[in-house]
C-alpha cells in the first residue's frame, strides 16, 4: 500500500510564536522534522501542509514539497485531510500525521505505527512509550495512555493515568513492546490513518470528552474507533515551551544531517 506523510505545520503558536521557523542548530525546526519524516521506512512521499505563505517558502528552499491548505483548519488532522482529499494526495492509501514539532521521533518507531494500517490489522494507529521519571508522569502537558492488553487505546488523558493506590508509579522502561511492563505510557503525537478513518475522523462533530481534556484522538475514541497503540522505546518529546528550545539547539547541533 502507498504511503504518505504529511507535517501540518501552522505559523501561529500560543507557546511558541512561528515555531515551525524556529531556528535550531542552524535550520528551522520544520526542516529537522522533515527530515526525520523523510528518513521513515516505507514512506513514498512527505509533504508539509500549511496556509502560511513563509513556511511554504522555507519548505521549498531546502528541497521540501508544499501544499497549501486552508486558513480555517481547526487542527492539524484536519489539515492532514485536506491533503489527502486534493491532487495527488488521492492516490495514497495510507496517511501519517507526522507532528512539525517531533524532530526526534526515530524513524523506526514511525514504522511500527504503519505496520498495522499498512497491513490491514488496524484503521488507526498511534505510538507511546513508558515514562521516565515521575516528573513527566505528573506534568499536564504530557498526554498519558492507557491500554487493553490487545493493543488497543482505552483512554488518553492529562491526568496521570492509570491511578496506584500505592503512590507515585515505579517508572520502569523494560518490556518494550506490545506487552509491555510499563502501564504508565506517554503518548506520542503520531497518527496513521486509512484514508476511510481519516476522513471519518474529521467528519464527526467535537465529542464531550474532547472538548473536556482538550485532546481529538478522543474524538474517534468515543466514536466507537479502535485506535491501536503501539509501544516502542524511549526518545525526546515535542517541543512545545519555549525551555524545550534550549534541549533540542543542544541535541540537534550532535546530529549530522547529510
Amino acid at each position: 500500500m502507498s504511503v504518505l506523510c504529511v507535517l501540518p505545520a501552522r505559523i501561529a503558536s500560543q507557546r511558541i510564536p512561528g515555531k515551525p521557523l524556529q531556528m535550531l542548530a542552524g535550520r528551522p525546526l520544520i526542516e529537522w522534522s522533515w527530515r526525520a519524516a523523510s528518513a521513515v521506512p516505507g514512506v513514498d512521499a512527505v509533504r508539509v501542509a500549511t496556509d502560511d505563505a513563509e513556511i511554504a517558502a522555507r519548505v521549498r528552499a531546502f528541497g521540501g514539497a508544499v501544499v497549501m491548505t486552508s486558513e480555517s483548519h481547526p487542527s492539524g488532522t484536519d489539515r492532514v485531510a485536506e491533503v489527502a482529499r486534493s491532487g495527488e494526495g488521492r492516490e495514497f492509501d495510507v496517511i501519517v500525521n507526522f507532528q512539525a514539532d517531533e524532530p526526534f521521533l526515530p524513524p523506526e518507531h514511525v514504522e511500527v505505527a504503519i505496520g498495522p494500517v499498512a497491513g490491514g490489522a488496524a484503521d488507526i494507529a498511534t505510538l507511546a512509550t513508558p515514562f521516565a521519571s515521575a516528573a513527566e508522569w505528573n506534568s499536564t502537558a504530557e498526554v498519558k495512555v492507557a491500554r487493553a492488553v490487545d493493543g488497543r487505546a482505552l483512554y488518553f488523558s492529562r491526568a496521570g493515568i492509570p491511578w496506584s493506590e500505592t503512590g507515585t508509579p515505579e517508572f520502569v522502561r523494560s518490556g518494550v513492546g506490545d506487552a509491555p511492563a510499563s502501564p504508565w505510557l506517554r503518548h506520542l503525537g503520531l497518527y496513521v490513518y486509512t484514508r476511510a478513518a481519516l476522513e471519518s475522523w474529521v467528519t464527526l462533530p467535537p465529542s464531550p470528552l474532547e472538548r473536556l481534556e482538550r485532546l481529538e484522538q478522543l474524538r474517534p475514541l468515543e466514536a466507537g474507533f479502535r485506535i491501536h497503540v503501539a509501544v516502542v522505546g524511549p526518545c525526546p518529546g515535542a517541543i512545545e515551551e519555549p525551555e524545550d528550545l534550549v534541549w533540542a539547539e543542544a541535541l540537534l547541533r550532535t546530529l549530522k544531517p547529510d
